[in-house]
């Protein structure tokens, strides 16, 4: 300590003794030159700069595939709606197709088209004196159609 100030000057006013006293540290602090200052900022800005360009071309790319991907959806939905209208047509014509033909099947099979197609071949109404009676004696039995059955007793 130098006290030699001390001796030449008043002790009331030396308020540097009840400073705290600086810790020495044992490293060194190593103060760079403004051109290294310098340096590192301009790689810190354009690291910056770098990582921004970079999420932005990273949001087009998102947003250009979002957007090619609405284009394939509405295109996949347009070929399905064009399908669905084309089995819908399909159906109206078979629909259409069937009500002719249940018409032409029924004219075919018509009552005064059997009665001419049996003319035709030659056949006609029955006669009562076609009609044959079956006699059955008593030990005898017949079922009809309805699963009665039939002895001469029930004629």
């Amino acid at each position: 300590m130098n006290n030699a100030k001390y001796y030449n000057d008043s002790l009331a006013h030396d308020f540097e003794m009840f400073m705290p006293k600086e810790k020495k540290t044992s490293a060194e602090i190593v103060k760079l030159p403004e051109n290294k200052r310098k340096k590192t900022a301009a790689k810190g800005r354009l690291r910056r700069s770098l990582s921004r360009r970079i999420s932005i071309v990273l949001i087009i790319a998102f947003m250009l595939s979002a957007i090619c991907a609405q284009i394939a959806l509405r295109v996949e939905i347009s070929e399905v709606n064009s399908d669905t209208v084309k089995a819908k047509q399909t159906l109206a014509e078979l629909s259409g197709e069937q009500t002719r033909l249940n018409v032409e099947f029924e004219r075919l099979i018509s009552y005064n088209n059997l009665e001419a197609s049996a003319k035709a071949l030659g056949m006609k109404k029955m006669d009562k004196n076609q009609i044959v009676y079956i006699r059955v004696n008593d030990s005898n039995k017949a079922i009809d159609s309805n699963g009665n059955i039939l002895t001469a007793n029930n004629e």
